[in-house]
């Protein structure tokens, strides 16, 4: 992959990946300590569920980053730009924006856990004064997050992946060591679960973790070789991804049962007591670290496909992550110290990010299975009109806000769920259906007009597949 980001096709002589390497970038993009306070939230909102249950259901969703992968394979292009194919360029722009905004906020949130962590290294080992230990960590966070993009893009790539290994095997070790078996129990302490918690608690996982992807899931799979199977290239990024995300919300859960991780006001620590033993705690919280800046280096990295659908031109990859990692900065100063609260931002940031991500992942799902599919078999495919497709995701997104419950506001299907948010599960499942529904009642011709724009805008599809 070159240093700038391009919209248009790749091209045979870029197509050097295969597919176990997408699994290994799913893996090391979902390894790190950014789902840590999703895990928190899961454990403090929903006492009630089986979380072991919860972990592997929300991580199998992953599932559909990996089907989601299958159209930059086909066609050689982003996501964003396979999705203007969808609901057309101007209100693709729309969805690339709120794109690129929410990898601007996780990029916010990332910093902050960065502090977080290295604060609780200060105060641990009295390195600084207490009071200022927060200042200190801002200034290392700060020039870690501007000093990692000159590394250059390959060698944060293979950063990050050895980083997201040791931290994994990390992660195994504590885990064993504090029998996380006995923190996620399928069934709670009191022998019942509650359903309506356990599907919350699902929704809090997929904000933080397949849902917040489903957007970059072709970025990576246009540089697989052309003779790699579909359901290897679905198959590969979902198993990368299940690994790194269960893997992580267990530990952050086992962690915040065990004591590990303490929450509050003043926001996250991770306590050395609560990992064990003294090397347990420095080698999690340094290879957090590290992953915590490579993932931001690629999270700014990546959004630029987004600003780049947004404009309509190729965009300088280095010059646009220094931008995003500036912007980033600010906005984790204002979670740090003007925000009330970092969990009330970051839940509210988790659902302005699903509002329009979980019923656009659902248009596409459709949109993969119905048309690329065939199409990518040699058949003709019976695509909808995108006028439709933006009915649909309105529709979405509509139902989504409804059941969604923040901060700002508890939308009113909520508020009869108790105040519980499954509005991802809900958004998804609504676009899902309602797509499926206008492809059998009002598209049962071809349209030719259609089919040739698509073979216009797109690189030829791969003459033999291999299935």
């Amino acid at each position: 992959m070159g240093d700038r980001h391009s919209i248009s096709a790749t091209t045979e002589a870029e197509r050097s990946s295969s597919a176990p390497q997408v699994a290994l970038i799913w893996l090391a993009a979902t390894m790190t300590a950014s789902s840590l306070p999703v895990g928190v939230l899961i454990a403090q909102l929903f006492p009630l569920a089986p979380f072991l249950w919860v972990v592997l259901l929300a991580s199998t969703l992953f599932a559909a980053v990996g089907i989601l992968s299958i159209p930059g394979f086909v066609y050689g292009i982003p996501t964003m730009a396979v999705s203007a194919r969808v609901f057309g360029k101007s209100v693709n722009k729309l969805i690339s924006l709120s794109n690129w905004l929410s990898q601007l906020g996780w990029q916010a949130v990332v910093l902050v856990l960065v502090v977080y962590i290295l604060r609780s290294v200060f105060d641990s080992y009295g390195l600084v004064p207490v009071n200022s230990s927060i200042y200190y960590a801002l200034v290392l966070a700060v020039f870690g997050n501007f000093v990692v993009p000159v590394i250059g893009y390959k060698a944060i790539v293979m950063a990050q992946t050895a980083g997201a290994l040791f931290l994994a095997l990390f992660a195994i070790a504590i885990l064993i060591y504090l029998h996380g078996g006995e923190a996620l129990p399928m069934m709670p302490a009191v022998d019942h679960f509650d359903g309506i918690q356990t599907l919350g608690g699902i929704s809090l996982a997929l904000m933080g973790g397949a849902f917040s992807w489903t957007m970059f899931a072709s970025d990576y799979s246009r540089y697989v070789r052309h003779d790699t199977s579909l359901s290897k290239m679905a198959l590969w990024p979902s198993i990368g991804g299940f690994a790194g995300g269960s893997l992580i919300l267990a530990l952050a859960i086992t962690l915040y049962v065990h004591g590990g991780i303490q929450v509050g006001p003043a926001g996250l620590t991770i306590m050395a007591t609560g990992l064990g033993t003294s090397v347990l705690y420095l080698g999690f919280c340094t290879f957090a670290i590290l992953g915590l800046l490579a993932s931001n280096f690629l999270n700014s990295y990546s959004s630029a496909f987004s600003l780049a659908v947004v404009v309509g031109k190729d965009l300088d990859r280095k010059k646009f992550t220094l931008l995003d990692a500036l912007l980033a900065t600010l906005v984790g100063i204002y979670m740090l110290f003007v925000a009330p609260s970092f969990w009330d931002s970051f839940q509210t940031f988790l659902d302005l990010l699903i509002i329009v991500a979980a019923p656009w992942t659902g248009v596409m799902i459709t949109y993969v299975l119905w048309d690329v599919l065939p199409e990518a078999r040699g058949r003709l495919n019976r695509l909808p009109h995108r006028r439709a497709n933006v009915w649909v995701l309105a529709i979405g997104v509509t139902v989504t806000v409804v059941f969604s419950n923040n901060p700002i506001w508890e939308g009113y299907g909520a508020h009869l769920l108790h105040g519980t948010d499954i509005s991802p599960l809900v958004g998804v499942v609504t676009t899902i259906v309602a797509s499926i529904l206008y492809r059998v009642l009002f598209c049962h011709q071809t349209i030719p007009d259609e089919q040739g724009r698509v073979g216009m805008l797109s690189k030829p599809v791969v003459r033999k597949i291999t299935d």
